[in-house]
């Protein structure tokens, strides 16, 4: 198959039969999880047709048309980046839905599990291969949503609740700022074409010399780290964690928090090798490294402790994509991507080792748990592995890349020692250090917490543990056997990944000699310890819990979670507030000052437009108006004239809504006079599906007026209407017979420019759905909400009249 279109159907694949298991539910029933499998399989597959050309440094690349009046076009990239992450991306998918056969009860909603599953693995293998910035903000924005319904997939429980809504609220705001970043980007560079703008040393140069650079890094660097819970944004995914066991593996380990760091790497040949770029990138990364293994230890719950534990790694890809100088573009970058790939497989192995537990000893609490080793046997090696790797324990896979981070920070602190001067050559070791000891002692407890020691007898935990069945057991056996490959054989996945992905991104990318064996070097001495140092602190694992307890009830205000919840709980009375201050009275004011602010907004121009050519009141109308009418236009007129008025006038809610719509059904009936039978219909649409909602909405409001009106404000009323009404007519008249010199009339405009512009020969379809698409899209969108609106006060009367409460 043709590489490009193998990209291609690997993306859009999910989406489409995602949308069909509903219906093969029917047909395999709880086997349906195996059939998402198969998807995920083939997608996987599909990208690894990819890898002869990523190899080869031939990336595929290509596109459609796709909004081609705003220079947009579907773009899709495969190079190594992109390969190695949908690799990641569709090959945990397989793992993660093969699992969740054993996981998931059958008495779940599985086709809406697994169609939510298939819909984000598509969106994360858009964001690998999308090649234009408002693509991947699309794709972006797509894995926000997704995943929030996955996190929140048991929304009877409020923690899922919270959890998903506080995850979709950073991670969507983060997104929104990464696309201003992104049109700061277009501004400057003149494109939205990703690889067009890394491969340009035009454009790079004028980047990186533009005052908008730091605006732009900043705001696509918010963006990933929202992705990637770093730095204050880390808050959203220990709550996360209420999410099924296997999403969680999905999802929080190995794909949806690849997506920022993604991000940083894809943007790297674009923003780094600036101070700017090490300050906020490695900075971020280095203090949310520390932080977060730190604030590890006083979790009890298997998953936080996982959650924090992804938060730190991911921290040391954030470090190590940021150690980038001009002169050293690469360094850093492929010890990222190689614990990138390691990353995936122990802690998505570890995550699974979680579901286990949690699975046969029915609770995740650390506390309850401990001495599982004789009766989980196979779960404690494979959980033995994957906490030993994550903790760089040779020969693993996990401890090759983490001596490739020793040995970066090593180099980065003596460059930025030489040019600045300072301790930096002793503070980047010693900070990686740092994550490192704390890496290992909550891998330590892991393992100690769960399996060693001995077995506690606490009531939520079964008298009698064993191993899950091998459908639960299988996948985590087979990413450590992954873990042990390539640990024991990095040769391959070097050559066939992480090389390719490096090269393709780093200018002059330097040899990788990845070995379990280099001497006795620094970097092994620092292993040496961290491992040293380590041990030795966790005999204080459980005393520094307790303090950091302490600490944070005397001082709960230090929390960003605190001030979350302050800003989300305070939201809803402060907005009360605030409209108790700006909208104090009775609709009818807001309609009148909304008219007095038209009178302004009209009249205001043609004053000032006025005084120099001598122009009246009188003159606004303009000369030449065609009086004459046919019989059936005057008819037609009239019964307008008399609907407008019967909806101003009838003393009955109903009466006037019916002449309300009366009078939008007479306007489609000037649409066909006119010769425009498709508006006329829109119109009919439109107008049925506004009456229904005014009289559903009817039902809930007494039948009549009940405000008296004095005539003084009636006679005030008329008056405001009637200027409003003159002003509009005025404008109308003007612009449509073309005196406003030098503007060319309506008619004209469209008639000219339909063709021409939109290919259209229908003007009035091309009025409607292009020059006022968006007006239109606005209107369907108020339609459909307040259409949603409507229902949910039908459901929710229907509720309380079934209750018997109403």
């Amino acid at each position: 198959m043709d590489p490009f279109n193998a990209i291609v159907i690997a993306v859009f694949l999910p989406f489409i039969l995602a949308w069909t298991l509903p219906v093969l539910y029917s047909v395999f029933k709880q086997r349906i999880g195996w059939i998402s499998a198969l998807i995920a399989f083939t997608c996987f597959v599909l990208n690894a047709q990819v890898i002869p050309y990523t190899m080869a440094g031939t990336p595929v690349k290509g596109s459609f048309n796709w909004l081609p009046a705003a220079g947009l076009s579907l773009d899709f990239y495969g190079d190594g980046m992109a390969v190695l992450l949908a690799l990641i991306v569709s090959g945990v998918g397989v793992i993660i839905m093969s699992y969740s056969n054993g996981y998931m009860s059958t008495k779940e909603d599985l086709p809406r599990y697994y169609q939510w599953l298939l819909l984000f693995m598509g969106a994360m293998l858009g964001i690998a291969y999308t090649d234009n910035t408002i693509q991947m903000f699309i794709f972006w924005e797509l894995t926000s949503i997704t995943s929030f319904m996955l996190i929140g997939y048991w929304r009877e429980r409020p923690e899922s609740v919270y959890g998903a809504t506080k995850a979709f609220l950073i991670t969507a705001g983060g997104g929104l700022l990464m696309f201003a970043g992104f049109l700061m980007l277009r501004v400057v560079t003149g494109t939205y074409g990703i690889s067009e703008v890394a491969q340009s040393s035009e454009l790079l140069s004028t980047l990186h010399g533009s005052p908008l650079y730091v605006a732009v890094l900043v705001l696509i660097f918010l963006g990933a780290a929202s992705k990637s819970a770093q730095g204050p944004f880390y808050i959203w995914l220990p709550n996360a964690m209420e999410a099924p066991t296997p999403v969680s593996a999905f999802l929080h380990s190995a794909t949806m928090v690849k997506a920022g760091v993604y991000l940083v790497a894809r943007m790297h040949p674009i923003l780094s090798g600036t101070p700017e770029w090490l300050i906020f990138v490695s900075g971020t990364g280095m203090i949310t490294m520390v932080m977060a293994g730190f604030m590890a230890f006083r979790q009890t719950d298997i998953k936080a402790i996982l959650a924090y534990s992804t938060i730190s790694q991911l921290a040391y890809l954030m470090t190590m994509y940021g150690y980038s100088t001009a002169e050293h573009p690469g360094l850093g970058f492929a010890a990222a991507t190689f614990h990138l790939l390691n990353h995936s497989t122990f802690k998505a192995t570890l995550f699974l080792v979680a579901g286990i537990v949690a699975h046969e000893a029915t609770t995740r609490d650390i506390r309850k748990l401990g001495g599982l080793r004789k009766e989980m046997p196979k779960t404690f090696i494979v959980a033995v592995i994957a906490a030993a790797s994550m903790a760089g324990v040779p020969p693993l896979n996990g401890f090759l890349s983490k001596e490739m981070f020793y040995e970066t920070s090593l180099e980065i602190g003596e460059l930025v020692s030489e040019t600045y001067g300072g301790p930096w050559a002793f503070v980047f070791p010693a900070v990686a250090v740092a994550g490192g000891v704390f890496t290992l002692m909550y891998s330590i407890k892991l393992v100690d917490g769960i399996f060693l020691g001995h077995r506690t007898h606490d009531h939520d935990v079964p008298h009698h543990v064993h191993d899950a069945p091998w459908v639960m057991l299988a996948p985590a056996v087979f990413l450590v056997g992954l873990i042990i490959f390539f640990g024991l054989y990095p040769k391959f996945p070097i050559e066939v990944l992480i090389w390719p992905a490096y090269s393709g991104l780093v200018p002059d990318a330097e040899h990788l000699h990845v070995a379990l064996w280099h001497g006795v070097t620094t970097p092994l001495l620092m292993t040496i310890a961290t491992f040293a140092i380590g041990i030795v602190l966790y005999k204080f694992y459980d005393s520094i819990a307790a303090w950091q307890n302490s600490f944070n009830a005397k001082l709960p205000w230090i929390s960003v979670n605190y001030w979350y919840d302050a800003i989300v709980n305070n939201a809803k009375p402060i907005a009360h507030k605030f409209a108790a201050i700006t909208q104090p009275g009775p609709i009818g004011v807001y309609v009148k000052m909304t008219l007095l602010f038209m009178i302004f907004l009209i009249f205001w121009p043609v004053y000032k437009f006025s005084i120099g050519l001598g122009i009246g009141v009188g003159d606004l109308l303009p000369a030449g108006i065609n009086y004459n009418a046919q019989p059936y236009e005057i008819v037609l007129y009239s019964l307008m004239i008399l609907a407008a008025l019967g909806a101003a006038l009838l003393p009955r809610y109903l009466p006037a809504v019916i002449s309300l719509s009366e009078l939008g059904f007479l306007v489609s009936l000037l649409y066909i006079y006119l010769k425009a039978p498709d508006l006329a219909m829109t119109q009919v649409c439109v107008e049925t599906l506004s009456t229904i909602i005014f009289i559903l909405v009817l039902m809930k409001i007494p039948q009549k007026f009940k405000e008296p009106m004095p005539a003084g404000k009636v006679m005030v009323n008329l008056l405001i209407s009637g200027v409003v009404s003159f002003g509009v007519l005025a404008v109308m008249l003007n612009a449509n017979m073309g005196v406003l010199a030098p503007f060319e009339t309506f008619n004209y405009y469209f008639m000219e420019k339909a063709l021409a512009m939109t290919g259209g020969l229908n003007v009035v379809n091309v009025i409607v759905v292009d020059f006022r698409g968006y007006d239109t899209i606005g209107e369907i969108s108020v339609l459909s909400l307040a259409a949603l609106g409507v229902y949910s006060l039908i459901l929710s009367r229907a509720k309380k009249v079934k209750g018997g409460k109403e």
